[in-house]
C-alpha cells in the first residue's frame, strides 16, 4: 500500500483542512515533515494511524480529545475526520474516518476515472491490506524504539510471520486440518469400527483443546512481555532517582549474581544425586566384600586353602625324587606318598586365577567406596557453599529492599511497591506459561500419534476406499505445504539475518553480529566472543532500527537476496516519528542512510534538532517532499523564542505568535 495524499480536518493540533502530498515510490520516495516537540508531529502520525486502524500509538496523550480546542470552542458541533488517499495494486482509494461522539466510522471509496465506488465492509478491506496487528511495524514512534522487544515471544513471532506472508499458509493448513477431520469422521461412520471411533473421539477432543491452549499461550506471552516491559520502565525510573541509583545498581548486580549462583547450586545438587546413584552400590557391597576377604584369609591360614606351594612344585619334587630338605623320595616310600598327596591341596592355575579375580574385585569395591565418600563429601561441600552464597545474596537483597523502602521519598516508595506487584505478576505469568507450554507440547505430540494410529487402523479395513484416497490427498497437500513453508521460513530468516549483519557491518564501529533463533524468532546482538550485548546500548538501538527496515525491505522485496514468497507479504510505507532522537549521534547518519535505501516509501517526522548537517547530506538526494509543521499561538510573543530551521541554505520559522487561534499548520517547503 502506498500513501499518496493526506487530508486532516480538525485533528488535535490542526485547525481546518491541512494537506500533505506524498511522493510516489522511486528514487525520491522520502517525505520529511519538520516539527518541534509539542508542535504536532505525534498528532500527525496518529492521524494516519487512526484513519487506518481506529487506534492510536502509545504516546498520544488523552486520545479522547481528538478535535482541535479552538475548533471546539468556535463551533457548536465540530467534526473531526482524516481522509487518506492511497494506491493499492495500481488502484487508487480514499479512506475517510470520521468521529461521531465517542465512535468513529470508516468509509473507503475506490477512485475510478468514471465513477467512484464505495467499498463494502471498509474495516475488513483495510485490514486485508494492512492488518491492524501489523500496523505498529509501519507506523512507529521511534522515541519508543527501546520498547521494541526482540526476545522472541509467540506474539512477536506471529506478528513477524504475518508481515512475511506466512499467516495465509498457516490458515490454509488449518483449513486442511478441518477437511481431514471431516473425512476421518466420515470414514469412521462408513467402516463402523469401535477402535476407529475411539481414536477419532480422542482426535476430536485434542483438536478442540489445542487451539484454545495456543490462544492462552499467546495471551500469557503478551501479558508476560507487558509485565517485563513495565518492570524495566520502573527500574529505569528508580535508577534515574539520585538517592536510589546506587542501590538499584547493587540490586541489579546481585540479582544477576543470584541467577548465576542458583544455576550453580542446581548443578551441584544434581552432581550429588549423580554421585549417589553412581557410588551407592559399592558402599552397599563393601560389607559383603570385606567378609569374603576375611574368609579367604581364614581359609588360607587354616591350611584348607593351599598357600605357598602349587601343583607344579609337587610335580617338580617327584620328578627329581628329592625333597626340598634333601631327603630322597623313592617310589612307594612314605615320603613319596606324603608329597604326592599334596596335589589334592595344591593350587593349580585355574584355581589361582579365580582367587585373584575375587581379590581384585574386592579391592575395586573398596577403592570405589573410598573414592565415592571423598567425591560425595567434596560435592556436598560445594553445594553447601553455594547455598551459603545464595543465602548471603538474599540477605543483601533484603537489606537493599529495606533501604529503598526507608528512603524518605514518596515517589521511590510508590515505584518500589508497584515494582514488587509487577514482579509477582511477571513471575506468575512465567510459571503458568511454562506449565501450559508443556501441556500443549504433549497434546500436539499425542494428536500426531493418534492421526498415525487412525491411518494405520483404517488401512486394515477393507471399506471406505474412496474416503481413504481423499484423506491421503489432503495429507499429501498438507505435508507439501508444511515442508515448503518450513524451507521458506528458514530462507526468509537467513536473508533477514544476512541483511541485519550487512547493515551492522556497514555502520557499527564494533565487530558485533546479529543472530536469529529460527524456533522462537529471537534476535540477539553478539560480540566477538558470542556474548550478548546489552539492549540499552547504542548498538542495541541500531539493531532495532536495522531490524525494522530489514523486515520492511524483505516484505517489499528490496533486499539484496531475493526470495519467492508462498503468500503475498504486507507492503506498506514506513512512517517514523522522531527516528533519530533515541540514537547516539555517531549512528544517526548511518541509520538514516539505511532507512532511505531499504524502504519503498519513507515518511520521517523530524524536529529541528534531528536535522543536522550529516542527516541532511544523507537524506536530501532521496527526499521527494518536505513540509513544516508551524506552531501558531494566539497572543503576543513577549520574551518567548522563535525557533528556526535551516534547509538547503534557507531559514524557516517553526513557530509564530499573534495568530487567530492556537493551532498547527502544515506548509510545504518549495
Amino acid at each position: 500500500m502506498i500513501l499518496l495524499k493526506l487530508v486532516i480536518c480538525n485533528f488535535r493540533s490542526f485547525y481546518g483542512t491541512q494537506t500533505v502530498n506524498f511522493s510516489r515510490p522511486g528514487e525520491r520516495a522520502v517525505t520529511v515533515i519538520h516539527g518541534e516537540n509539542g508542535g504536532g508531529k505525534t498528532n500527525f502520525l496518529n492521524a494516519i494511524y487512526w484513519c487506518l486502524t481506529g487506534k492510536f500509538t502509545p504516546r498520544l496523550q488523552n486520545p479522547s480529545g481528538l478535535i482541535n480546542r479552538a475548533a471546539w470552542d468556535e463551533t457548536k458541533n465540530p467534526q473531526c475526520y482524516v481522509a487518506l488517499r492511497f494506491e493499492h495494486e495500481d488502484i487508487e482509494y480514499q479512506a475517510t474516518r470520521t468521529l461521531f461522539g465517542q465512535k468513529s466510522e470508516l468509509v473507503v471509496v475506490r477512485i475510478d476515472s468514471d465513477a467512484p465506488r464505495t467499498i463494502d465492509r471498509a474495516e475488513v478491506f483495510i485490514d486485508k491490506i494492512i492488518p491492524a496487528a501489523l500496523s505498529k511495524w509501519f507506523f512507529f514512534d521511534a522515541e519508543a524504539i527501546g520498547e521494541l522487544e526482540l526476545s522472541g515471544s509467540e506474539n512477536f513471532k506471529q506478528s513477524l510471520r504475518r508481515i512475511l506472508g506466512f499467516e495465509l499458509v498457516d490458515s490454509l493448513k488449518d483449513d486442511l486440518d478441518t477437511c481431514l477431520n471431516q473425512k476421518q469422521a466420515a470414514l469412521a461412520r462408513v467402516v463402523n469400527s469401535k477402535s476407529l471411533d475411539d481414536i477419532k473421539r480422542q482426535i476430536d477432543n485434542l483438536s478442540a483443546l489445542i487451539p484454545s491452549q495456543r490462544s492462552k499461550v499467546e495471551e500469557l506471552e503478551q501479558a508476560s512481555t507487558a509485565a517485563d516491559a513495565h518492570l524495566e520502565k520502573l527500574d529505569k525510573k528508580l535508577r534515574e532517582l539520585p538517592s536510589s541509583k546506587p542501590l538499584m545498581h547493587q540490586r541489579s548486580q546481585l540479582e544477576q549474581r543470584r541467577k548465576n549462583v542458583f544455576a550453580e547450586l542446581k548443578e551441584a545438587r544434581e552432581s550429588v544425586l549423580t554421585q549417589l546413584a553412581k557410588g551407592t552400590p559399592a558402599v552397599l557391597m563393601l560389607g559383603e566384600a570385606k567378609q569374603i576377604k576375611d574368609l579367604l584369609i581364614v581359609k588360607e591360614n587354616s591350611g584348607r586353602l593351599p598357600a605357598p606351594y602349587s601343583e607344579q612344585l609337587v610335580e617338580d619334587l617327584l620328578h627329581k625324587a628329592e625333597c626340598l630338605c634333601g631327603r630322597p623320595l623313592c617310589a612307594g616310600s612314605v615320603e613319596h606318598e606324603k608329597i604326592s598327596s599334596l596335589k589334592k591341596k595344591g593350587s593349580n592355575s585355574e584355581f589361582n586365577n579365580r582367587i585373584r579375580n575375587i581379590q581384585f574385585a574386592v579391592k575395586e569395591i573398596e577403592g570405589a567406596s573410598a573414592s565415592h565418600s571423598d567425591e560425595l563429601y567434596r560435592l556436598e561441600q560445594r553445594a553447601r557453599a553455594k547455598e551459603g552464597e545464595l543465602s548471603e545474596i538474599d540477605e543483601d537483597l533484603k537489606r537493599i529492599r529495606k533501604e529503598l523502602d526507608g528512603i524518605n521519598e514518596d515517589q521511590v516508595s510508590e515505584i518500589e511497591k508497584e515494582r514488587r506487584d509487577v514482579f509477582a505478576r511477571a513471575k506468575e505469568f512465567s510459571g503458568e506459561l511454562k506449565l501450559l507450554l508443556t501441556y500443549l507440547s504433549n497434546n500436539e505430540k499425542n494428536l500426531a500419534d493418534l492421526n498415525l494410529r487412525f491411518e494405520k487402523e483404517s488401512q486394515k479395513l477393507g471399506v471406505g476406499d474412496t474416503i481413504k484416497k481423499e484423506i491421503k490427498k489432503i495429507k499429501t497437500i498438507k505435508d507439501y505445504l508444511t515442508e515448503s513453508l518450513r524451507q521458506q521460513e528458514i530462507r526468509a530468516l537467513n536473508i533477514l539475518q544476512i541483511e541485519l549483519n550487512r547493515v551492522l557491518d556497514l555502520y557499527l564501529t564494533k565487530h558485533f553480529k546479529a543472530k536469529i533463533d529460527p524456533r522462537r524468532y529471537r534476535v540477539d546482538l553478539l560480540d566477538q566472543s558470542d556474548r550478548p550485548v546489552g539492549d540499552s546500548t547504542g548498538e542495541g538501538q541500531v539493531l532495532r532500527f536495522a531490524f525494522i527496515t530489514a523486515v520492511v525491505a524483505l516484505a517489499g522485496r528490496k533486499t539484496q537476496e531475493k526470495i519467492e514468497f508462498l503468500a503475498e507479504p504486507t507492503l506498506a510505507p514506513l512512517v517514523l516519528d522522531a527516528p533519530f532522537s533515541a540514537l547516539d549521534p555517531e549512528y544517526q547518519s548511518s541509520v538514516a542512510r539505511n532507512l532511505a535505501a531499504n524502504t519503498t516509501q519513507l515518511v520521517l517526522l523530524l524536529s529541528s534538532a534531528g536535522w543536522g548537517q550529516e542527516i541532511e547530506k544523507v537524506l536530501t538526494p532521496h527526499v521527494g517532499g518536505r513540509y513544516l509543521l508551524v506552531s501558531r499561538q494566539a497572543g503576543d510573543r513577549g520574551d518567548k523564542p522563535i525557533k528556526k530551521l535551516n534547509v538547503a541554505g534557507k531559514s524557516f520559522q517553526m513557530n509564530e505568535y499573534n495568530a487567530e487561534r492556537d493551532e498547527t499548520s502544515i506548509r510545504e517547503v518549495v
